[in-house]
């Protein structure tokens, strides 16, 4: 454990000292990888789906906040369906911007959420959204939550429509609508979230020691179990190994975050009483862990001035013999 904060400190105090190189840095990546994943699952527009286009608009995403970069993305979305379908680019459009101007445009920290979820599906770390949103969020998190899940079912259907059927005419619109609102796995992963991030909420905000860990490993262990439920009542045929690597990789990963945003002493933990004119308050008082780094001292030798030394010392010893 002692070296895991050697290496928590010297990570921050990196992060610290080259923060204005690395925010940027952070954006950049965050921009590419939304408009990487864009291509990658929906790239018909041979002049959109490029890497110079997908560096292009990382970097004009490092200016952008959470909201308008997910503005852009929801226009970068429906120009690719745009190529291949009028009907289904209005419909997908507006939903994307009931979205956007209902809820995104008064609570933007909420953007980032909703574009995670599509990349984590993709990346196979869906499971552990819930898990960070529960451990550093509130409950109101489920809303975003929920909207990305939708996200990521409704452009699934697009894919599979276009790639079934050549009609452009009013019946694609219909196929589209049966097969998102039919989608029953879309349904439960969303109702398991919601059970998975309110499991972690409940218990990150108990007064009990390790309350984040248990938090942690309490919801990938209902995650898992809820999960495993709904697929042998639903019969939703999921793959056990990526299923499980994925949870097992989304619980490491949210305990890293946790562990690098917050890590505290629970073997110094100190209980105080103490009062005022009006109340009588009794505290728990839980230490932050902090290890100072070893810092490298290095010792610099004049090598002129150390040999003019040896040969003043020279005679001297030679007397000293004779």
């Amino acid at each position: 454990m002692t070296q895991l904060l050697v290496l928590r400190e010297h990570i921050l105090k990196f992060y610290q000292k080259y923060a204005l190189f690395l925010n940027p840095l952070f954006r950049f990546f965050i921009g590419f990888i939304v408009f990487s994943s864009i291509n990658q699952m929906i790239g018909y527009s041979p002049a959109l789906n490029k890497l110079t286009v997908e560096v292009f608009l990382a970097f004009a995403a490092i200016l952008m906040p959470g909201s308008i970069l997910l503005f852009f993305a929801s226009v970068f979305t429906v120009a690719h369906i745009f190529y291949v379908s009028n009907l289904l680019a209005l419909v997908v459009a507006i939903i994307l911007l009931i979205i956007y101007f209902i809820y995104i445009k008064f609570v933007p920290k909420h953007a980032y959420v909703i574009f995670a979820v599509p990349i984590a599906f993709s990346l196979n770390l869906v499971y552990g959204i819930p898990i960070a949103l529960g451990l550093f969020m509130t409950p109101a998190a489920i809303v975003p939550l929920l909207c990305g899940v939708g996200v990521y079912y409704l452009l699934q259907a697009v894919t599979s429509v276009v790639s079934t059927s050549a009609d452009t005419s009013m019946n694609l619109y219909h196929a589209l609508q049966q097969q998102f609102f039919d989608c029953r796995e879309m349904y439960a992963l969303m109702a398991v979230s919601f059970v998975v991030l309110l499991v972690v909420y409940i218990l990150r905000t108990r007064k009990w020691d390790y309350a984040f860990d248990i938090a942690i490993f309490s919801g990938a262990f209902c995650n898992t179990i809820l999960l495993l439920i709904v697929n042998y009542v639903l019969n939703m045929d999921i793959d056990m190994v990526p299923f499980f690597g994925g949870i097992i990789m989304s619980t490491v990963l949210v305990w890293v975050v946790q562990f690098m945003r917050l890590a505290l002493n629970y073997a110094s933990v100190e209980h105080l009483q103490f009062e005022d004119e009006e109340y009588y308050y009794y505290v728990k008082a839980v230490p932050k862990m902090n290890v100072a780094a070893p810092s490298k001292r290095v010792k610099r030798i004049n090598v002129r001035h150390f040999s003019e030394q040896m040969q003043g010392a020279g005679p001297e010893k030679e007397e000293e013999k004779k």
